[in-house]
């Protein structure tokens, strides 16, 4: 009668315990525990010398085992699962709790085989100590309640519904068959709807022209909304794709950004050219009595013009989607060094007859010439650009007698932002962080009796990536 009784309170500690089931309410319980209360009200009625017919008797009696049974092995199946979607749960955890349904069981049914009263009492406490003993390495070898299985999946649970994607579970007839709270609320239908639909009724697209598409437009309680979707399988443990996780990211106003630079970029570009072709063909006309106006304004014009360029290079190399290529960066130094003019400025190299990686070319160019360039043009008299191998990669080392690169370009560089009192004089330092950005790379400046740039470029064929 004891096992009977704690079969169901142990079955209600693994529906919590692993998390199939938290709110367990008094209802449930009760319901649970109700079958079982069969066995004692029998002995009860045993106990009253009231004589229940043979036939009921014993189908009570195999109702209610079979039923103990049941919730055994459902606790001891559950705990089982645990350990394959768990990787902290250990099985032996799960053997340590099931060892004290089961122990018991087995050493308790013993004791009631006709045996000496000695032999019965051996095999009780045998059961006892079973039952004990998985509990206490459950609770101080495995750490009971030190990392609680049900943390993790509920924790899961709250991910995909705290989440702002849409998510939906779609099965391989492209049914929906799990959505998430966000996927209800956005798209102004409910749950129940959601679950008799197929995917391309939802949301207007089919699964293979979701997965072509980088973006969909999707009607919302919003309006139109642009999403990113992703796509991954589902698949049974022998590898069997059974159904297709659709997730939707609101990318809306990272699209609309993206229009609006792409068209300032271009239009300002445009006109900042022509512009300042004007200012110059003007500027030349001027008499030669004002020659020293007329240098500076000619002057700051093909500034202008060289600073719209510059801002065509950065454009090109983070917007474009350049696949990785084989590149020598001693190749791209001598480049970078024979279109700059270093009348004044000796420029010394220390670098290996070839130093290839696999990466973007355009970016690589770009964060090399950059601080190259800088160098030659601030440099006091010298300039130096070493390459030198790393695990993984090259360091390009850029360094010159200069000035230095002011404090206050350095910290918007780290802030991310320009100030707006306190700006940098122009985009080279961006250009720069942006190139190495785009390589997965890491840049690191010294500013000590001028300036020294390492620039650490990864490989991508040593690092996997492409």
């Amino acid at each position: 009668m004891t096992w009977n009784l704690m079969t169901a309170p142990w079955f209600v500690f693994t529906l919590q315990y692993t998390g199939t089931r938290p709110a367990i309410s008094r209802r449930l319980v009760l319901a649970l525990t109700l079958p079982v209360l069969l066995v004692p009200l029998r002995v009860g009625l045993q106990a009253s010398q009231v004589e229940l017919p043979p036939a009921i008797a014993g189908f009570t009696a195999t109702v209610v085992f079979a039923y103990v049974l049941s919730l055994v092995a459902s606790g001891c199946y559950l705990l089982v699962r645990q350990n394959k979607n768990d990787a902290r749960f250990s099985l032996r955890q799960a053997l340590s709790l099931s060892a004290i349904p089961i122990g018991s069981f087995l050493f308790w049914n013993l004791s009631t085989l006709e045996i000496t009263a000695t032999a019965m009492a051996v095999t009780f406490d045998a059961g006892t100590i079973t039952a004990c003993t998985g509990l206490a390495a459950a609770r101080y070898r495995y750490g009971l309640f030190s990392s609680i299985p049900a943390v993790g999946a509920l924790g899961e649970d709250a991910l995909i519904e705290q989440t702002d994607d849409l998510m939906f579970v779609v099965d391989a007839n492209g049914r929906v068959v799990q959505s998430n709270r966000i996927a209800v609320e956005k798209l102004d239908t409910t749950r129940s709807e959601l679950l008799t639909s197929e995917i391309g009724d939802v949301v207007g697209y089919e699964i293979d022209e979701i997965a072509a598409s980088e973006t969909i437009s999707l009607e919302t309680v919003a309006g139109v909304r642009q999403y990113d979707s992703q796509l991954s399988a589902v698949t049974d443990p022998h590898g069997n794709r059974i159904a297709s996780v659709l997730s939707f990211r609101d990318v809306s106003d990272r699209e609309v950004s993206q229009q609006r630079l792409s068209v300032l970029n271009r239009v300002l570009r445009h006109n900042l050219r022509n512009r300042m072709d004007i200012v110059k063909s003007h500027a030349e006309t001027l008499p030669s009595s004002v020659d020293e106006h007329r240098s500076s304004i000619i002057a700051a014009a093909d500034d202008a013009v060289a600073l719209g360029r510059q801002a065509q290079q950065i454009d090109r190399f983070v917007s474009a989607r350049e696949s990785s290529s084989q590149i020598d960066l001693t190749r791209i130094v001598e480049r970078a060094l024979d279109r700059i003019s270093a009348t004044d400025v000796t420029v010394t190299t220390d670098m290996p007859g070839t130093a290839v990686v696999t990466t973007n070319r355009r970016a690589a160019a770009n964060a090399i010439e950059s601080p190259l360039k800088n160098a030659v043009d601030y440099a006091a008299s010298a300039a130096a650009v070493t390459i030198t191998a790393t695990d993984g990669g090259y360091c390009v080392i850029i360094s010159d007698d200069g000035p230095g690169i002011p404090a206050a370009e350095l910290d918007a560089l780290d802030r991310g932002t320009e100030d707006a009192l306190k700006h940098t004089t122009g985009l080279g330092l961006w250009q720069l962080k942006w190139a190495v950005m785009t390589l997965n790379g890491d840049v690191s400046f010294e500013i000590d009796n001028g300036t020294t740039v390492r620039i650490d470029i990864p490989d991508n064929t040593a690092s996997g990536t492409e």
